[in-house]
């Protein structure tokens, strides 16, 4: 079963996208902080991440920031309500798919 981790601090919107992965086979591990991520992630084998941009602590962007450093070739997804130009080019510039 691949595992993904969720990091979303809407908890709406995270028990919605929990719930629609376990019943797609993944087994999902969700955070609500980019600290939380950044430590879950450097701790955890990863088929993915689904990553928010607006978490309250450390933004999105810098999250994928420090994994890419920190060389994890983890596939990232973002996660926002953002659609401008600058911010899905800032979200390829980090290595993610947007």
């Amino acid at each position: 079963m691949a595992r993904i981790l969720l990091s979303e601090d809407d908890a709406a919107l995270a028990r919605g996208l929990v719930a629609l992965l376990e019943q797609n086979g993944y087994d999902v591990e969700a955070v609500t902080t980019g600290h939380a991520a950044l430590a879950h992630q450097a701790a955890g084998s990863y088929a993915a991440m689904l990553l928010d941009l607006g978490l309250p602590d450390v933004s999105g962007y810098e999250v994928l920031k420090r994994m890419r450093a920190a060389g994890s070739r983890c596939p990232v997804l973002i996660l926002t309500a953002r659609n401008a130009l600058n911010d899905r080019v800032r979200g390829r510039r980090a290595q993610a798919g947007v």
